[in-house]
């Protein structure tokens, strides 16, 4: 297909809907990945789990993107991305419907597995529809795109914790009087939410069967679908914007979910006199803050350079954070919230300025590495509780300082670094 033919059909109602479409999947995986952020408090709770046992649930969701984003990638060179996204929708589905006999059997492990499998679906649907997305129309808007598709993925991170948090409400205690009926009835609940997911999806992955997904333009998957996977890294990791942004996004992303996981147990800690459930609907503020930051700057997107909005951003989220570290009572708290307004945009537009010049089969294998990056989420995480196990959770605060800063750097300066295409 000619770029004239692509670029024809990109201004039709396939477009149109298309863009609807997988626009509604960044709601999908945005409300999952939260969703775990949400159950990380209540689970270790009701499991009787440690700070580092409870931050598996990140390592078993996150650490998928590492193992699948690759694999992802190839299907989507190969047959298209829509036969990534069926297969993404596939595996969300089933991972969804394990949540019954792993709740059923309160089984931690099981669960572990079916937030792997889950995320192993999340990641397959990452690495094809980011790129779709941010190359589907003009290269001048590509940060706007996928920023407001990203927008939508803001507004699934409110609904998990606002419906998990309405569900849990006053957390019983190990040893309390009810203890075990409110475990059931947490478990009870978390399956349920998981089912009429994977319902949802079965509907979305029928409709996806039967439309039609324009091509992007610069999009030559029938002509090197055969090509190395390895030379195409190789090719890719000569571009020194594109690996300082896979650093970025790794760094980014880490600190985004580490912080999220953290906050309703910071929360409980540094605001006297509120439960879990409630510092559970807070994470729903958090989040809500989120989407409104996403929401609010894609519009900027077009008047001012996106790698200066990030750079901005993540100074902002740098001091905020400092004022987290130092502990400082309910403002720490606010200030923490608050960060999130722009932290908000971090993901999508370093994923957009790593791919800035990257077209074709490049970009899908060069999504699938940023992808990649989210295993960050998995092992940040991790780092975090483990500090805060050992040192307490304010402690954990303090390792976001530096880390948003790199991101600034990366949006000022590393972002420009060698961007001429490579031939």
């Amino acid at each position: 297909m000619t770029d004239n033919k692509q670029i024809k059909e990109l201004r039709g109602s396939k477009a149109g809907l298309a863009i609807v479409l997988v626009t509604s999947l960044f709601f999908v995986w945005g409300l999952t990945m939260n969703l775990v952020n949400a159950l990380y408090s209540p689970m270790g709770n009701y499991m009787q789990l440690s700070g580092t046992e409870t931050s598996l649930l990140q390592v078993a969701y996150f650490g998928a993107y590492f193992f699948l984003s690759i694999p992802a990638s190839i299907i989507s060179r190969k047959h298209g991305y829509k036969a990534g996204i069926i297969t993404g929708l596939f595996l969300f589905i089933v991972g969804s419907l394990l949540t019954i006999p792993a709740t059923n059997k309160m089984n931690y492990s099981l669960f572990l597995l079916a937030m792997f499998v889950i995320a192993c679906g999340s990641a397959t649907l990452e690495t094809n529809c980011n790129p779709y997305i941010t190359k589907l129309g003009d290269p001048e808007n590509e940060s706007m795109r996928i920023n407001l598709a990203q927008s939508f993925n803001g507004v699934g991170n409110i609904v998990g914790p606002f419906i998990l948090g309405n569900i849990i409400g006053e957390t019983i205690k190990f040893g309390d009087p009810g203890f075990e009926e409110a475990k059931l009835e947490f478990l009870t609940q978390t399956k349920g939410i998981y089912i009429v997911i994977a319902i949802a999806l079965i509907l979305i992955i029928a409709v996806f069967f039967f439309a039609k997904l324009p091509s992007p333009p610069g999009d030559v998957e029938e002509e090197v679908k055969d090509e190395k996977t390895g030379e195409i890294i190789k090719r890719l990791m000569s571009r020194s914007h594109f690996v300082l942004g896979i650093i970025a996004e790794f760094i980014f992303i880490g600190l985004q979910v580490g912080g999220m996981a953290l906050f309703s147990g910071y929360a409980a800690a540094h605001w006297d006199g509120i439960t879990s459930g409630t510092a559970t609907k807070y994470l729903a503020i958090l989040s809500l803050l989120f989407t409104i930051g996403r929401f609010v700057t894609t519009p900027l997107m077009k008047k001012f350079e996106a790698g200066k909005i990030l750079g901005v951003y993540m100074n902002i989220s740098a001091i905020c954070m400092t004022t987290v570290a130092l502990g400082l009572g309910k403002l720490s708290v606010i200030l923490f919230m608050g960060a999130y307004l722009f932290i908000s945009i971090g993901f999508p537009t370093i994923f957009s300025l790593a791919l800035t010049n990257i077209t074709g089969s490049d970009a899908k294998t060069g999504s699938s590495m940023l992808v990649m990056s989210i295993v960050g989420a998995a092992l940040i995480p991790l780092l975090m509780s483990a500090i805060g196990d050992k040192f307490g959770i304010q402690a954990a605060m303090w390792f976001t300082v530096p880390g948003f800063l790199y991101c600034a750097w990366y949006g000022f300066k590393g972002s420009k670094k060698n961007l001429e295409v490579v031939k």
